[in-house]
């Protein structure tokens, strides 16, 4: 990676865009890790190139169809006609058996867990579970590499882990870390370096 070596730098590593990105996982939509998930949602929007001047406007449409349902003049995007029947195919088995499994750890969400379910509140849940799942996956396997180095992961929040890093470690150990985050090159990431949280400025891409 394209990285200064640190010497006694807080690093944080953060996902992008990461409930997309689950999605894609999920669902088994196929997109390269070097797209911006934003833009080409963008683009089958808005039928021409975006720029960074259109992103809230993209990122609003987004979740709304995330998390609220895909609008019809969206279906036609195969990203949301993939998710819708993720839903659909969930939520039919969740009423056939009285529950669904999640992606990862395969824990059941039963009826017991939802009240007044739906579609979208069924897949809402599994979606904030495989957050979960992924996300603490990757610590566990951040923290066993680290176990015989002095850099520590130090905070972590839904979507990104704070390391207190060590510079005898260098920059090779930063890589193996943001490889392992990546997680097969399935989950883009951003790095941001700095003397103390405050003081963070992105490093890569």
């Amino acid at each position: 990676f394209p990285v200064t070596i640190l010497y006694g730098m807080m690093v944080l590593i953060d996902y992008s865009a990461f409930h997309p990105r689950i999605i894609c996982n999920i669902v088994g939509f196929p997109m390269s890790i070097q797209e911006d998930i934003y833009k080409y949602l963008g683009e089958m929007y808005f039928h021409r190139k975006v720029t960074e001047y259109d992103m809230e406007e993209i990122k609003s449409i987004t979740m709304r169809q995330l998390y609220g349902g895909v609008e019809e003049k969206y279906e036609n995007i195969k990203y949301f006609s993939d998710l819708k029947e993720f839903k659909s195919s969930n939520w039919e088995y969740f009423k056939k058996h009285g529950y669904v499994l999640t992606p990862v750890f395969k824990r059941q969400i039963t009826d017991k867990h939802l009240q007044d379910a739906n579609p979208s509140k069924l897949f809402n849940y599994i979606l904030q579970a495989t957050e979960t799942e992924i996300a603490l996956t990757a610590v566990q396997w951040v923290n066993q590499y680290l176990a015989d180095k002095k850099t520590k992961a130090v905070l972590y929040t839904y979507d990104s882990l704070l390391f207190d890093f060590y510079k005898d470690d260098g920059s090779v150990v930063l890589g193996d870390i943001m490889n392992i985050m990546m997680m097969g090159q399935r989950f883009p990431i951003k790095v941001y370096k700095g003397e103390s949280y405050d003081s963070l400025i992105q490093i890569y891409p």
